[in-house]
């Protein structure tokens, strides 16, 4: 492999009107310090090849599925098809406004402005703006809805109950009570199954083709639909467990506006551990703005649920509007852009 040439940072007077070697590409580490990378680019390229010649030694099976996307995406140019256009009827077309009276329409009642939130918790509501396309979200995407889960539903209660039904399970047989141990692990098991059922009833549906969003189901309140445009979401930083048992981030989705019907406050869903930060957040408004093709970082996610033949949220069979996007046969997304 080329030699690196660097140039250490105290190394370079630049006061100094002496002459020496250029300093090259200043590179900034982490911690603030920097050193200068003098290779040319000759040298560059060939480092980076070399790179990838020793990746591609130490992971074949990728390596080759890479170079499979490459040669199906020459191969799909070579037909025609890659820079076809599509007609997108299907896209809604309407105003903010018409999608306000369709979400109304469907929810049965009118909305009402929320009120102003302050909190010193929360904080200000995330940048809208995707600044970098490879800052979104990567999966949980079948190209007409996007899927975005919530903490405290139904997949929440069930895991307490399922972790307490193992717990009892273990201990009961200490008092003599053998026989409801059997009972309670077979509810265990099945609180698993009935999980897989009941989650896509705590997801938030971003749903490009309607320019709609549906909320997840309260339990007290069924879920409702709401323009994009009216929905914010917040960061409300990183919570820590207890005796150094980990941290993560958190996020949370407001409403806007509330159904008059349902809320007497606004609605609000605290996101699933992880949360959510700003360029994820970006990613689902900008999958909303049908002006903007879908993120090709998204397109993995498609030719995934395309090959399972489910829709993001496992309820159904892939949306068959998408099928023209994708080569039935590599499996694969076949053009340019998808709308």
């Amino acid at each position: 492999m080329t030699e690196i040439k660097i140039i250490q940072a105290d190394e370079i007077d630049e006061d100094s009107n002496d002459n020496q070697t250029p300093p090259g590409i200043k590179v900034t580490l982490s911690d603030g310090s920097y050193y200068y990378d003098n290779r040319t680019d000759e040298e560059m390229s060939a480092a980076a090849a070399e790179i990838m010649k020793d990746w591609d030694k130490e992971n074949p099976e990728e390596a080759a599925a890479i170079d499979l996307r490459i040669d199906n995406k020459y191969k799909y140019r070579k037909l025609g098809v890659y820079h076809q256009e599509i007609p997108k009827d299907y896209l809604h077309q309407q105003s903010y406004e018409a999608r306000l009276a369709k979400a109304e329409t469907l929810n049965g009642c009118k909305f009402k402005a929320s009120r102003p939130y302050k909190s010193k918790a929360w904080g200000e509501p995330m940048d809208r703006v995707l600044h970098d396309k490879d800052d979104g979200f990567g999966n949980l995407c079948d190209g007409q809805i996007a899927t975005l889960g919530r903490l405290n539903g139904f997949v929440t209660s069930l895991l307490i109950l399922q972790f307490f039904a193992v717990l009892f399970a273990l201990f009961l047989p200490i008092i003599d009570l053998l026989w409801v141990s059997p009972l309670l692990l077979l509810l265990a098991i099945g609180m698993n199954y009935f999980k897989n059922v009941v989650e896509c009833y705590d997801q938030f549906v971003f749903e490009r083709h309607t320019g709609l969003v549906k909320t997840p189901h309260n339990w007290f309140r069924r879920s409702f639909y709401i323009p994009y445009e009216d929905i914010e979401c917040y960061d409300g930083g990183t919570v820590k467990s207890a005796r150094g048992g980990g941290a993560r981030e958190t996020a949370k989705i407001r409403c806007l506006k509330t159904p008059k019907r349902y809320y007497l406050f606004a609605p609000q869903y605290i996101l699933r551990f992880g949360g959510l930060d700003q360029g994820g957040w970006a990613g689902y408004l900008e999958f909303m703005d049908i002006n903007t093709p879908v993120n090709p970082n998204l397109h993995r996610s498609i030719e995934y649920y395309y090959t399972i033949d489910k829709n993001a949220l496992e309820t159904g069979p892939f949306p068959a509007v998408m099928k023209q996007y994708l080569d039935p046969d590599d499996k694969q997304v076949n053009r340019e852009h998808v709308w």
